[in-house]
């Protein structure tokens, strides 16, 4: 049984996270910003719709020169921060959407 995720490659910065992502490769050759929404509403119904979940990955193994900043829509935090950083080659983040905040899971 196969597992089939919803896969974005970015290749323009900045990028904003849509609803319909799940997967997020970056693929840019130069410093990048990846932009989640502000809630973590979703299409998964108004029970689930406060939570929601992101997978971001330097597809490139470029982040070490050309690192990739995350940041979220409306002032909300990233683990009590304003962002989180991938800046290590090949470098990968799952962040979830708490309801209030952003949560990382390594």
């Amino acid at each position: 049984m196969a597992i089939e995720y919803k896969t974005k490659i970015v290749t323009t910065t900045p990028y904003t996270v849509s609803n319909d992502d799940e997967v997020i490769f970056v693929n840019v050759s130069a410093p990048s910003n990846i932009i989640l929404p502000s809630t973590g509403a979703s299409d998964y119904g108004s029970s689930n719709g406060s939570k929601r979940a992101y997978y971001i990955k330097d597809y490139s193994g470029l982040a070490t020169t050309n690192p990739i900043t995350i940041k979220s829509a409306g002032g909300k935090t990233i683990d009590g921060v304003s962002f989180a950083m991938l800046n290590g080659g090949y470098s990968h983040i799952q962040i979830v959407y708490d309801g209030t905040n952003w949560k990382t899971i390594s």
